[in-house]
C-alpha cells in the first residue's frame, strides 16, 4: 500500500475524532474502515449527512418521497475535513478498484449507497469508469504565482479589489494578531480558542463538530504544523482562526470570534492567511468550499470531485443524469470566472 502524507488522513488524526466522540455512533458516524492487504479506506456509516459537505439532501427527500430510506449510507470521507486527497490507499489502480468493490460490497444489503468525497480527480475518474457517478463543486484556492510579498500579490488584482483590501485591513489597526502552534497555550488559552471556535456554530444553532480534546491532541501530535492566527485587543484573545500546513500547502480550517468585527474575519481566514504563505515560500492556500465572496480577495475557483454508487438502479441511472447536468454547469461557471479574472486584471 502506498501511504497518503496528508495530515488529514494520519491515524492520528482520525483517531483523535474518534476517541474524542466528534466523529462517533453516538454522533451519527459509525467506522466501517476497511484495511487489509490491499489497502485501506477511512469510511462511515451515516445517519445523517451534516459535517460531509457535499450536500446531499435532496436526494435523501427524494428517496422518502419514493418510499425509500437514504439512511444510513456509506462513506468514504475524513469527517469535518473538506480538503481533497486519496481516499482509497492503495499501491495501483487494481487495488483502489478492489477496495471501490468492497465498499459496494458493504453497501449492498444495508446502505442506500457508497459515497467517495473529496477525493483526488484520477481516483474519481478511475471510479466513473467502473460505473460510478462523478461529482463536482466549487473549492477555492490562493496560489502564490512567483509573488514575493503581499503587495506582489495585490499588484495582480484589478485596481477595485486592492483598494477594497487596503480599506478592510486599515480598519484592523487596534488588532495585535500573531501566529503559534497549538503546542504552545496554556490551560487558559485552549479554553478561549475553544469558546471561540464554539461560538461560530451556537450563532447558527448547531453543536461545534470538534472537542477541546480533540484540538489538543492534534496540537500535541502535528506541532507546528497546526497553526493559530489569534487577534487580540488589550491583551484578550477576541478571535482566532487555525491552519494546518502540508508541505507547500496552507489549509483553513476553522474561525470564531466573541462579537463582529468589522473585517476580521476576512483578515485572519484570507489575508493573514496569504501573508503567512509568502513568507514561507508556500506556494497555495486552500481556504476550503463554499464562499464566492473570496473571489473578491484574490482566491481561484477550483473543482472538487467526489464519486457515488447508489444501490436502487433506477434512482443511480437518474443521479447519474442530474449530476453530469451539474457538472457541466460548473465547469463553465469556472471557465467565465476565470475569464472574469483575466479581463479584469490591470
Amino acid at each position: 500500500m502506498i501511504p497518503d502524507s496528508s495530515p488529514f488522513t494520519d491515524p492520528a488524526y482520525i483517531a483523535a475524532l474518534e476517541r474524542h466522540g466528534c466523529a462517533a455512533p453516538e454522533n451519527g458516524w459509525t467506522p466501517r474502515h476497511i484495511d487489509g492487504p490491499r489497502g485501506r479506506v477511512v469510511c462511515y456509516e451515516k445517519a445523517h449527512s451534516w459535517g460531509e459537505f457535499v450536500f446531499d439532501f435532496e436526494l435523501a427527500r427524494a428517496h422518502r418521497q419514493h418510499g425509500l430510506a437514504y439512511y444510513p449510507k456509506l462513506v468514504a470521507c475524513v469527517p469535518f475535513t473538506p480538503v481533497p486527497g486519496a481516499r482509497l490507499l492503495a499501491a495501483d489502480d487494481a487495488g483502489r478498484l478492489s477496495l471501490a468493490r468492497e465498499l459496494q460490497a458493504q453497501a449492498e444489503f444495508r446502505h442506500s449507497g457508497a459515497h467517495v468525497l473529496f477525493a483526488d480527480p484520477a481516483e474519481c475518474a478511475l471510479l466513473a469508469a467502473d460505473g460510478w457517478i462523478r461529482r463536482v463543486q466549487l473549492r477555492y484556492v490562493w496560489h502564490a504565482r512567483g509573488a514575493g510579498s503581499f503587495d506582489d500579490f495585490l499588484a495582480r488584482l484589478p485596481g477595485k479589489k486592492r483598494k477594497n483590501i487596503r480599506a478592510e485591513r486599515r480598519k484592523l489597526a487596534g488588532f495585535a494578531i500573531g501566529w503559534q502552534p497549538g503546542s504552545s497555550f496554556d490551560a487558559g488559552e485552549w479554553q478561549r480558542v475553544f469558546q471561540l471556535y464554539a461560538s461560530t456554530y451556537h450563532m447558527r444553532g448547531q453543536a461545534p463538530y470538534l472537542n477541546l480534546a480533540c484540538l489538543q491532541d492534534w496540537a500535541a501530535h502535528f506541532g507546528e504544523r497546526l497553526q493559530f492566527c489569534v487577534a487580540r485587543q488589550a491583551g484578550e484573545m477576541v478571535a482566532m482562526a487555525f491552519f494546518f500546513e502540508d508541505g507547500d500547502t496552507l489549509y483553513g480550517r476553522h474561525w470564531g470570534a466573541d462579537a463582529s468585527y468589522d473585517g476580521l474575519h476576512f483578515e485572519l481566514c484570507y489575508y493573514q492567511g496569504i501573508e503567512r504563505c509568502l513568507a514561507r515560500g508556500l506556494k497555495h492556500f486552500d481556504a476550503g468550499v463554499q464562499g464566492e465572496h473570496k473571489l473578491a480577495r484574490g482566491f481561484e475557483i477550483e473543482l472538487a470531485h467526489s464519486a457515488h454508487w447508489f444501490t436502487h438502479r433506477g434512482f443511480h441511472d437518474a443521479i447519474a443524469r442530474a449530476f453530469e447536468h451539474e457538472r457541466v454547469a460548473l465547469q463553465r461557471h469556472v471557465a467565465e470566472a476565470a475569464g472574469d479574472t483575466e479581463r479584469g486584471a490591470d
